[in-house]
């Protein structure tokens, strides 16, 4: 069973603004490369023969474009039948929500800066990374999650608290 790529259609206009974002000499490669794509894509042509005829014109030394992979190809060309022009557009990098933001943070850095032996630990005299991750860990009504060691060391590290000095 052969998959077919889905067909692109041009509007006049479309067409119009493809071709000026590849000849622009101002434009930004990934723009006219992703422009080129979808011209190709709009000529017939399916994304295995895109990505050699790419790949082929980077060889002869036809176009600046690094060659492409056929997934490449395949990504630019459903990017735009889903959004038109506005598909071809960077999409905004947003880092992942942060579990421990900064009320949880300072949370964590009051409680690092308390005694252990006030807190249940008898005989020390100051946390360690294990021991505070563990506590908080052994302790969920605090409210602080359950943050690995690492997490702590690098709340504490960004607060600039070394734990043996306190």
């Amino acid at each position: 069973m052969s998959r077919r790529a889905p067909a692109v259609v041009l509007t006049p206009e479309e067409r119009a603004e493809l071709d000026r974002r590849v000849r622009a000499r101002t434009s930004r490669q990934q723009d006219a490369l992703r422009a080129r794509i979808v011209l190709l894509a709009a000529d017939g042509r399916a994304n295995t023969a895109i990505a050699q005829e790419l790949g082929i014109a980077q060889e002869l030394g036809i176009a600046q474009e690094l060659g492409i992979a056929r997934h490449t190809a395949q990504h630019w060309r459903t990017r735009f039948l889903a959004a038109g022009l506005d598909g071809l557009a960077d999409r905004p990098h947003r880092p992942p929500p942060r579990l421990y933001g900064p009320a949880i943070q300072a949370q964590i850095v009051v409680l690092a800066c308390q005694s252990p032996a006030d807190l249940g630990w008898p005989g020390q005299s100051h946390w360690t990374i294990k021991d505070l991750a563990t506590h908080l860990r052994e302790h969920p009504e605090l409210g602080l999650g359950a943050p690995s060691k690492s997490t702590v060391h690098t709340i504490l590290q960004a607060h600039e608290i070394c734990l043996d000095r306190l």
